[in-house]
């Protein structure tokens, strides 16, 4: 018998109990057949050596925005940049220079944490970019600095303006726009912009992916495509399509449409489908390398910008944020959107959205029935005691995001204040609980590199040497690595195909130098990727 490849001299650990740990991997049409003892007498088309390397499943990040991420990477990144923001005005200054009059300057990473709190003068920004319209998305994506010229073209400054329905324009203590727009609110300058072209999303999607496979990653959830404000084109299907096409898509991607497209469908009345995408559209369809997943619903903003709905105010503040649409009309669009096939991947980070979210899910579940993708809460930001048995009882899986510990633990610890930090963003209350806990960055919102977030489970270290929430949140090496790879593949309803080094399955693993158990906690985000393989295939080679 002969078969493609068969990988050597390598320290698996499988993820399987079945069997636990192996030195060799057979692998035919693109899954594996096979390991150690198994391959005895078999002859394969190559022999790779793997020099010793510790392998593990493929890295799978559920929730990121790989289109976004990609297109940040051709952009002015002005993420934390040393010298503050005359550093963030130098850098706009020489975008300006190169851009015509009239053209677009596009800036990412901008987080006001890291600027001791404050924005751009809207004054200055005007001075560097005169009538190149601006728009500088926050890390966080949940606001944006803009410029006169492009709220101007916007209509923000004609004079019947009014905030449209969950977003708003911040203005100063006279009324006057300061240039920071949230949530909804972005849309009226994004728009100006998109939709992007094919040609600009696939080549986002070629520098992105390129970058995901030398971290290891082989599986992602992109959360949110084509509408609303996370969209980048009504047709960003068609730009994966091409991508997988071209070679330039070097992940399995399981996409998750903005709530923002559903519509009424005309189907026939026997049918029971009330909202939905045209043709029937649904979460499922599409095989290992490209599928629709849950759609994806806004229910708050974020925590950073003090957007996202809390049960009581912020510390310090007069305020508890807010939802990002009327809470009965976002009941009645969940349900209708649950009923017509979908899975439902809830954004709720505040206790106030999160209360709202798990009711919703929970109902539509009893209503009608579980999914073969579990529904899911994104972020999950502040969860409570109470919620833990419900999550895990009805099988929601969530996706609090350790990577955000870093950049900006420290403010969301201040924002929340003592007596209700210890529920932020956790994970081995979740664990646990037995609620589905899989591994996810929301990138580019943080860094999206999958070591460095198997690392921030295990050691929840903020940038002032604090923790983000409760120390006793933090997993093991073992849960982290699980939660980005086996429990991932489950939570995306994929875990027959992946997460897992198991006969059968897809031929998905990384090679790295150590295994995250043997070294420091602190040393795990800088452990080598020796290789990434996906089907059988390197992705990326450092051999």
């Amino acid at each position: 018998m002969r078969i493609d490849a068969i990988f050597t001299d390598l320290d698996a650990h499988t993820l399987d109990p079945a069997r636990p740990r192996a030195t060799k991997i057979g692998v035919s049409s693109g899954r594996i057949i096979g390991f150690d003892e198994e391959l005895d007498g078999i002859s394969a088309d190559r022999v790779e050596s793997l020099g010793g390397a510790t392998v593990l499943p493929g890295f799978n990040d559920v929730h990121c925005h790989t289109t976004w991420y990609g297109l940040t990477l051709a952009s002015v990144d002005v993420t934390a940049m040393p010298g503050g923001l005359p550093d963030v005005y130098a850098a706009l200054e020489k975008a300006a220079a190169v851009t015509p009059a009239g053209e677009w300057i596009e800036a990412t990473g901008f987080a006001h944490r890291d600027y001791d709190g404050q924005y751009p003068e809207l004054s200055r920004l005007d001075e560097i970019t005169g009538d190149r319209p601006l728009f500088m998305r926050q890390t966080s994506g949940h606001a944006a600095i803009v410029n006169t010229a492009a709220m101007k073209f916007a209509g923000i400054l004609d004079a019947d303006f009014t905030d449209p329905i969950g977003g708003k324009v911040v203005r100063d203590a006279a009324g006057h726009p300061t240039g920071l727009v949230e949530e909804t609110a972005q849309g009226l300058v994004q728009d100006l912009i998109r939709p992007y072209s094919l040609d600009t999303i696939v080549d986002a999607l070629d520098l992105a992916t390129a970058q995901y496979a030398r971290e290891g990653i082989t599986s992602f959830g992109e959360c949110g495509i084509a509408y609303g404000w996370i969209g980048h084109s009504p047709i960003e299907i068609s730009a994966y399509l091409r991508a997988r096409e071209e070679g330039k898509l070097r992940a399995r991607a399981q996409l998750m449409p903005q709530a923002d497209g559903l519509h009424p469908i005309a189907a026939n009345s026997a049918d029971g489908f009330g909202i939905g995408l045209d043709a029937g559209l649904r979460t499922g369809l599409g095989d290992d390398m490209i599928s629709i997943g849950p759609v994806k619903f806004f229910m708050d903003g974020a925590m950073s910008g003090e957007t996202a709905a809390l049960r009581e105010n912020y510390e310090g503040s007069d305020h508890p944020g807010y939802l990002q649409a009327d809470a009965e009309e976002l009941w009645q669009r969940i349900l209708d959107t649950y009923a017509s096939g979908w899975s439902l991947a809830v954004h709720a980070i505040g206790d106030a959205a999160v209360d709202a979210a798990i009711a919703n899910i929970v109902e539509a579940q009893t209503r009608f029935g579980r999914r073969a993708v579990p529904n899911r809460i994104e972020h999950a930001g502040l969860v409570h005691d109470e919620h833990l048995e419900t999550l895990a009882t009805h099988g929601i899986a969530v996706t609090p995001q350790a990577a955000f510990a870093e950049a900006i633990g420290d403010g969301m610890n201040r924002s929340l204040g003592p007596e209700r930090r210890r529920l932020l963003y956790r994970a081995k209350s979740f664990v646990d609980a037995g609620v589905l806990l899989p591994g996810s960055s929301d990138r580019p919102c943080a860094d999206g590199t999958a070591l460095r977030g198997i690392g921030a489970f295990v050691t929840r270290a903020t940038r002032e040497g604090d923790v983000m929430g409760a120390a006793s949140e933090r997993l093991s090496p073992a849960e982290a690595v699980a939660a980005y790879t086996s429990v991932a593949a489950i939570a995306s309803g994929q875990g027959a195909e992946k997460g897992t080094l198991s006969r059968g399955k897809l031929a998905d693993f990384v090679a790295l130098d150590a295994h995250p158990a043997e070294v420091a906690p602190a040393d795990i985000a800088d452990i080598p990727v020796r290789a990434t393989v996906l089907g059988g295939a390197f992705t990326h080679d450092a051999r």
